[in-house]
Protein backbone atom coordinates (compact mmCIF):
# COMPACT_ATOMS: atom_id res chain seq x y z
CA UNK A 1 0.00 0.00 0.00
CA UNK A 2 1.55 3.52 -0.99
CA UNK A 3 2.56 5.90 2.15
CA UNK A 4 1.69 2.70 4.41
CA UNK A 5 4.25 4.57 6.78
CA UNK A 6 4.09 8.02 6.68
CA UNK A 7 1.42 8.42 9.19
CA UNK A 8 -1.12 10.45 10.25
CA UNK A 9 -4.22 8.05 10.22
CA UNK A 10 -7.38 9.29 12.14
CA UNK A 11 -7.79 6.69 15.24
CA UNK A 12 -9.48 3.64 14.99
CA UNK A 13 -11.34 0.36 17.28
CA UNK A 14 -9.87 -2.79 17.45
CA UNK A 15 -12.09 -5.38 16.56
CA UNK A 16 -10.58 -7.78 19.71
CA UNK A 17 -10.56 -5.45 22.51
CA UNK A 18 -13.01 -2.64 21.18
CA UNK A 19 -10.13 0.01 22.41
CA UNK A 20 -9.54 2.80 20.00
CA UNK A 21 -5.84 3.24 18.90
CA UNK A 22 -3.96 5.49 16.75
CA UNK A 23 -2.57 3.25 13.70
CA UNK A 24 0.73 3.24 12.39
CA UNK A 25 0.87 1.68 9.38
CA UNK A 26 -2.27 2.67 6.46
CA UNK A 27 -3.90 -1.39 6.94
CA UNK A 28 -3.27 -1.80 10.82
CA UNK A 29 -6.73 -2.96 11.98
CA UNK A 30 -5.71 -4.39 15.33
CA UNK A 31 -3.89 -2.57 18.46
CA UNK A 32 -1.94 -4.98 18.62
CA UNK A 33 -0.23 -7.83 17.17
CA UNK A 34 -1.14 -10.42 20.04
CA UNK A 35 -5.30 -9.11 19.14
CA UNK A 36 -4.46 -9.84 15.34
CA UNK A 37 -3.09 -13.22 16.13
CA UNK A 38 -5.71 -13.86 18.91
CA UNK A 39 -8.71 -12.68 16.35
CA UNK A 40 -6.80 -14.70 12.96
CA UNK A 41 -6.56 -17.82 14.67
CA UNK A 42 -9.82 -17.92 16.12
CA UNK A 43 -11.62 -17.13 12.55
CA UNK A 44 -8.88 -20.35 11.48
CA UNK A 45 -10.37 -22.35 14.07
CA UNK A 46 -13.63 -21.97 13.52
CA UNK A 47 -13.16 -21.78 9.60
CA UNK A 48 -12.37 -25.76 10.03
CA UNK A 49 -15.39 -26.83 11.72
CA UNK A 50 -17.84 -24.11 9.87
CA UNK A 51 -16.63 -25.24 6.23
CA UNK A 52 -18.02 -29.14 6.03
CA UNK A 53 -21.01 -28.32 6.98
CA UNK A 54 -21.00 -25.18 5.02
CA UNK A 55 -20.13 -26.47 1.56
CA UNK A 56 -22.61 -29.68 2.16
CA UNK A 57 -25.63 -27.16 3.54
CA UNK A 58 -25.11 -25.33 0.07
CA UNK A 59 -24.89 -28.52 -2.55
CA UNK A 60 -27.85 -29.84 -1.08
CA UNK A 61 -29.41 -26.45 -0.97
CA UNK A 62 -29.95 -26.84 2.92
CA UNK A 63 -31.10 -30.35 2.46
CA UNK A 64 -33.61 -29.63 -0.52
CA UNK A 65 -31.69 -31.54 -3.24
CA UNK A 66 -29.97 -35.44 -4.01
CA UNK A 67 -30.86 -38.43 -2.91
CA UNK A 68 -32.50 -38.91 0.37
CA UNK A 69 -29.76 -39.64 2.56
CA UNK A 70 -28.12 -36.58 0.69
CA UNK A 71 -30.95 -34.53 1.38
CA UNK A 72 -30.56 -35.74 5.30
CA UNK A 73 -27.50 -35.05 5.42
CA UNK A 74 -27.89 -31.88 3.98
CA UNK A 75 -30.70 -30.52 6.71
CA UNK A 76 -28.33 -31.72 9.47
CA UNK A 77 -25.62 -29.54 7.92
CA UNK A 78 -27.23 -26.64 7.54
CA UNK A 79 -28.65 -26.76 11.12
CA UNK A 80 -25.71 -27.50 12.45
CA UNK A 81 -23.71 -24.60 10.49
CA UNK A 82 -26.61 -22.16 11.83
CA UNK A 83 -26.04 -23.76 15.26
CA UNK A 84 -22.27 -22.79 15.32
CA UNK A 85 -22.51 -19.41 13.97
CA UNK A 86 -24.76 -18.59 16.97
CA UNK A 87 -22.68 -20.07 19.17
CA UNK A 88 -19.85 -18.33 17.89
CA UNK A 89 -21.43 -15.06 17.81
CA UNK A 90 -22.82 -15.50 21.22
CA UNK A 91 -19.18 -16.18 22.37
CA UNK A 92 -17.90 -13.09 21.17
CA UNK A 93 -20.50 -10.81 22.47
CA UNK A 94 -19.29 -12.12 25.57
CA UNK A 95 -16.36 -11.36 25.53
CA UNK A 96 -16.92 -7.95 23.77
CA UNK A 97 -15.34 -8.42 20.56
CA UNK A 98 -16.22 -6.80 17.13
CA UNK A 99 -19.59 -8.42 15.51
CA UNK A 100 -18.54 -10.22 11.87
CA UNK A 101 -20.69 -7.74 9.87
CA UNK A 102 -19.38 -4.56 11.69
CA UNK A 103 -15.59 -5.68 11.00
CA UNK A 104 -16.10 -6.43 7.26
CA UNK A 105 -17.33 -3.10 6.92
CA UNK A 106 -14.18 -1.65 9.31
CA UNK A 107 -11.95 -3.59 6.23
CA UNK A 108 -13.50 -2.59 3.02
CA UNK A 109 -13.60 0.98 4.55
CA UNK A 110 -9.96 0.20 4.89
CA UNK A 111 -9.47 -0.66 1.43
CA UNK A 112 -8.51 -3.93 2.22
CA UNK A 113 -11.11 -6.04 0.73
CA UNK A 114 -12.03 -4.10 -2.69
CA UNK A 115 -11.77 -7.21 -4.68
Amino acid sequence: MPGQQAGGWPPRECPECRKVFEPNRANQLFCSSQHNADWNNRATARGRVLTPFSIVARVTRDGSRGKPEEREIGRKASSRHRALIQEYRDEDRAAGRMEWAEYMIHRHRLGLDTR
